[in-house]
């Protein structure tokens, strides 16, 4: 999956996210997190900041609206980094 379609699926969740409450679990978006940052790894494999996260055990510790949200914000702002600067 390319740059720009990783950039508008992470733009229109969070967007999303937004009208939702923060502390709610996002349990349901683990394996959507996951998916964006493989691709975002495959994509910038020399990518320090993508190599440090980790991907999110479905079923393990609860993360929050406002973590995942903050997860994804933070590979949107690599991606754009990566694009402005390639």
């Amino acid at each position: 999956m390319n740059d720009t379609t990783l950039l508008k699926l992470i733009h229109e969740t969070v967007r999303h996210l937004s009208q939702a409450i923060s502390v709610s679990p996002a349990l349901q978006l683990i394996p959507s997190y996951n998916a964006v940052l493989s691709a975002a790894r495959a994509n910038h494999p020399s990518e320090a900041f993508f190599q440090v996260l980790t991907p999110l055990e479905p079923g393990g510790e609860m993360i929050s609206i406002a973590e995942i949200t903050a997860l994804f914000a933070q590979i949107a702002i690599v991606l754009e980094a990566s694009s402005a600067n390639p």
